[in-house]
């Protein structure tokens, strides 16, 4: 039998619902900013940095609430960044060990 539900429970369930209407607004207007920055006559470096930046607060958002990690302990974050950092660091190496310098392509032609 479930416990009944108390004044303070629902009070914290709305008050997360909230939030998380929130941050879908604030995710769709960022993808807004990212649609327009698209077209806007900026070197490509820059918007290419800026779409990257974008993309990382979009993801750490979606992660931090929607995966309920910013009310799990600290450390189930610290377990997630350590594992995203080492899938990066495998990505990095892998990029720079197969750089297509690196390959001898006489066997190709």
């Amino acid at each position: 039998m479930s416990a009944p539900l108390t004044k303070e429970f629902l009070a914290e369930e709305v008050r997360r619902y909230h939030h998380f209407i929130t941050l879908a607004l604030w995710l769709a207007a960022i993808t807004g900013l990212e649609i327009v920055l698209i077209f806007v006559p900026l070197p490509l470096a820059v918007i290419f940095t800026l779409l990257c930046l974008l993309s990382a607060v979009k993801f750490f958002a979606v992660i931090l609430w929607f995966m309920h990690l910013i009310y799990d302990h600290r450390l189930l974050f610290w377990v997630f960044v350590s594992g995203l950092a080492l899938a990066f660091a495998t990505f990095t190496a892998l990029l720079t060990l197969f750089h297509v310098d690196c390959i001898d392509t006489k066997w190709f032609s």
